[in-house]
């Protein structure tokens, strides 16, 4: 399991009744080492296969992937920014 440490930051949170968390939005501020951590959990997790687990908090995440996975680069202005999206497998 991925575990988000450091600061939080901006959140989003939304709820379907029945379902439970239908959206979850959190910004976090790391270290480089919860950084890195958290990157070889998720890295280690993806390679092996199965199911790809997050938590943050008493809040966890767990879904089992459909490949490929999407990686988004951006560079602007002095920031790299990264997105990876992993979905679900239907």
């Amino acid at each position: 399991m991925a575990k988000l440490l450091g600061e939080p930051g901006k959140t989003s949170l939304k709820f379907c009744s029945g379902t439970g968390i239908e959206e979850f939005k959190q910004e976090f501020y790391l270290t480089n080492s919860e950084a890195a951590a958290f990157l070889r959990d998720l890295a280690r997790q993806i390679e092996a296969g199965g199911k790809v687990e997050l938590a943050y908090g008493s809040l966890s995440f767990s879904i089992n992937p459909t490949y490929p996975i999407k990686l988004e680069v951006e560079y602007e202005k002095n920031e790299l920014e990264l997105e990876i999206k992993i979905k679900e497998m239907p």
